[in-house]
């Protein structure tokens, strides 16, 4: 054997010697693994092919004080099949009659879904899409179906759920109801998610490929949240609602907002907000009347009227001499749209003169601005409110030791240089209806749990006395006899007594390219001689009008009306018998509602079975609300021009 070959033969045996090696090498891995380390790769083999993945719990469901639903979760079933599981003898016997109840159920002909399940159980497929976005009862239907009623062991049915979070009742909540989610944390369902939100569940999936899995067991149920009852009364948030749309599209104002509070517990009874879309119409974009903080203009006159009566530097009936209705002050005029000479502060408030109460005011706080300063803060006029939900305004009132100058005070009385939210001047103005007791705007009643109240929420006073007991009640005169003899003359009704002062505010007054552009308010408190219901009405850059009195004061006076004179009635028990003894002998004589298709008005149901009073109001194209079974008792609207999108809210008797 010559060199060459030896070196072939020896290189042969090299590459042979390091293969068998190799193998060597493999081999006691692989033993290494089956004896030693089996476990190890046992469990690595199932967390790649099973997961722990989170159920969703339901959020708990937010209603209004009287019961209605206003936000809820509903439960959307997408379902898939496992065809593998199927056994053969239970496929074969039972497809065709699964085929004709799926055809039946989805409106396709039967051998639609018998060609595409035989074609998935051909290719053994385990996560075929069968159905999604089924409701609870589509789904309690559909399980029900051959195959499919022997569950996800035998019959291979995959029932995969999905949440999805609703508002129930149209043109209120967007905001104020806000969301918990990816866009943020805004109103009730941001401040209350600790309570509603609920605790996970768990559950094990398998992989199916690379990029499907699905549910085996559920290790842990969910438990859903807690429901969330809010102070809203519905029946006079529809009222407010329906109010202030009217005066938006009749003014064609930006947007606007109208809040209502209970006196006594500063409980919000109504909180609409709208603004106009590109569209033309108004939707609930914003929450205004917690969030924008502007220049009040004349209600804020109000405020400094109160500081001077709790002074004691003033009576109603004080002089002020007005002139022509221009009053230069430190190179800066003061100005009234007429001069009415000397006049009582009773008519300075009436009247609304910017040269009266800047007069006065100067007159008694010029030389030591902080006693008057110290006045408002004593009634949280900068401070913000601590209304439950989040996103309130910061309210601006200049301090002496910053950004003060000498005409500062004479503005300021009046409503210029200072910054309060809708909600802020109402607080303020329902302490003045509550004998000087400034409460806490409340959103939030109660937390409950199945039932169970979990906590409830008590009104908080933030000021038990606002002012002497001979101060308040002057006030609550002098606003009142504004309402009688002043701007706002033109609500003035002898059936009720209302009270409450104007307010027009010039906006952006700084800006010479825009034109004049306003906000209009109307703030008081019904009835005058035991308040009740405090309201403010606010509409942002309306082109229709613009004084407080033409634009926001006749939305007071509708809210007003509505909400007092339409209250529901307290009825003694013998009256509550007359009553249900006629209803019954009507309903005897009379078995059909007789309503005309063609009317424009709402029609009265009080008396009728829900099953006949309810497609009557939804055929008109009403949106209907109901609590209760039976016949109905109690009616939200009645008599008034029916509106697309207008919701009637019915009260049960049983």
């Amino acid at each position: 054997m010559n060199k060459e070959n030896k070196d072939i033969l020896a290189r042969t045996y090299l590459v042979a010697a390091m293969v068998l090696l190799f193998a060597v090498l493999v081999f006691a891995r692989l033993i290494f693994i089956q004896t030693v380390d089996s476990e190890k790769y046992r469990n690595l083999a199932q967390t790649t092919n099973f997961r722990n993945e989170e159920i969703q719990a339901a959020r708990g469901n937010i209603y209004a004080s009287d019961g209605i639903l206003l936000a809820t979760t509903i439960t959307k079933y997408d379902i898939r099949l496992d065809m593998k599981t199927i056994r053969k003898k239970l496929y074969d016997e039972n497809i065709s009659s699964l085929c004709d109840s799926l055809g039946k159920m989805f409106g396709k002909p039967s051998f639609y879904f018998y060609k595409k399940l035989n074609e998935a159980r051909i290719k053994d497929n385990q996560y075929l899409k069968l159905a999604t976005g089924l409701d609870y009862e589509q789904f309690t239907r559909l399980k029900k179906f051959p195959i499919l009623n022997k569950g996800q062991n035998k019959g291979g049915f995959i029932v995969e759920r999905r949440l999805e979070r609703i508002k129930t009742i149209s043109g209120f909540g967007n905001r104020t109801l806000g969301f918990d989610d990816e866009r943020g944390k805004t109103g009730l369902e941001g401040a209350f998610t600790s309570y509603l939100k609920g605790t996970n569940g768990k559950e094990i999936q398998q992989r199916i490929n690379q990029k499907e899995w699905k549910p085996i067991n559920i290790e842990m149920e969910p438990i859903d949240g807690n429901d969330v009852y809010t102070t809203i009364d519905m029946r006079i948030q529809d009222i407010a609602y329906s109010a202030l749309q009217n005066q938006l599209e009749k003014s064609e104002a930006d947007h606007g907002c109208a809040v209502v509070m209970d006196v006594k517990t500063g409980k919000i009874v109504a909180l609409t907000n709208l603004q106009r879309t590109k569209s033309g119409e108004y939707d609930d974009l914003r929450n205004f009347a917690v969030w924008e903080a502007s220049e009040p203009g004349s209600t804020f006159k109000t405020i400094s009227m109160l500081a001077l009566l709790d002074d004691g530097y003033v009576e109603p009936n004080t002089t002020v001499d007005i002139g022509e209705g221009a009053w230069k002050y430190k190179n800066q005029v003061v100005r009234d749209d007429h001069g009415q000479g000397t006049i009582t502060l009773s008519q300075v408030l009436s009247q609304s003169s910017n040269v009266g109460i800047a007069k006065t005011v100067v007159k008694y706080y010029s030389k030591n601005p902080k006693d008057f300063l110290a006045k408002i803060n004593n009634w949280h006029i900068g401070l913000k409110t601590g209304i439950d939900i989040p996103g309130e305004g910061a309210p601006y009132i200049p301090q002496y030791d910053q950004k003060w100058s000498s005409v500062t005070l004479p503005w300021m009385s009046f409503g210029y240089g200072v910054k309060l939210t809708p909600l802020q001047i109402l607080t303020f103005y329902n302490g003045v209806a509550n004998g000087g007791k400034l409460m806490k705007p409340q959103l939030l009643d109660k937390i409950e749990n199945k039932g169970i109240i979990i906590k409830k929420f008590s009104p908080i006073v933030l000021e038990e006395h606002m002012a002497s007991s001979k101060a308040i009640e002057d006030l609550k005169q002098m606003l009142a006899y504004a309402v009688e003899k002043g701007t706002s003359r033109s609500i003035y009704t002898p059936n009720l007594s209302m009270a409450g002062k104007t307010g027009t505010a010039q906006l952006e007054y700084w800006s010479k390219g825009k034109g004049r552009l306003y906000q209009a308010s109307f703030c008081g408190f019904f009835p005058v001689e035991n308040p009740e219901y405090s309201c403010i009405v606010v509409i942002n850059k309306p082109k229709n009008g613009f004084y407080g009195s033409q634009v926001a004061s006749p939305v007071f006076k509708e809210i007003a009306g509505k909400v007092y004179l339409k209250k529901p009635l307290n009825l003694p028990k013998e009256d509550e018998t007359k009553i249900s003894k006629n209803i019954k002998q009507f309903l005897t004589q009379n078995q059909k509602i007789q309503v005309n298709p063609k009317t424009k008005n709402v029609p009265n149901v009080v008396g009728y079975y829900a099953k006949d009073a309810i497609p009557v109001l939804e055929n008109l194209g009403l949106k209907v609300v109901y609590k209760g079974n039976g016949k109905v008792v109690q009616q939200s609207i009645t008599g008034i021009p029916i509106k697309k999108g207008m919701t009637v809210y019915l009260k049960l008797s049983v």
